[in-house]
């Protein structure tokens, strides 16, 4: 029965090991989780006020998906759009000994400071 009830939390744990991410903080002032499905990607300067609290790297490893990590850790640190740019997607070397390549991706974490923008 233990053992039912554990699967998937080890699926959980066996997907987050599919990316890592590097997070570095612009501003360290507390906000509440936002929901992942909540969370805009966006490609074009916004027109609305918003301030960049966080610049954020997934990269993707076998059977990993950068995005979503992307997405996952925006939502952590209460953001609501990841801005993107043209030096957003980079490829990488994952492994110099075989030469397997994966990508990552960066964006900005923003949050829109027009107060009646509701979350």
């Amino acid at each position: 029965m233990l053992f039912t009830r554990s699967l998937p939390f080890v699926a959980v744990l066996a997907t987050l090991a599919c990316t890592s991410a590097d997070i570095l903080r612009l501003d360290p002032t507390p906000r509440p989780q936002t929901r992942p499905e909540s969370i805009q990607l966006i490609a074009k300067e916004p027109t609305q006020p918003y301030v960049v609290i966080a610049i954020v790297s997934a990269r993707q490893n076998p059977g990993g998906n950068p995005r979503e990590r992307l997405i996952k850790e925006a939502a952590k640190l209460g953001g609501n759009a990841i801005l993107l740019d043209a030096g957003s997607l980079t490829r990488i070397t994952n492994d110099l000994e075989h030469g397997s390549t994966g990508l990552q991706v960066s964006g900005k974490v923003i949050v829109f400071t027009d107060s009646t923008r509701s979350n």
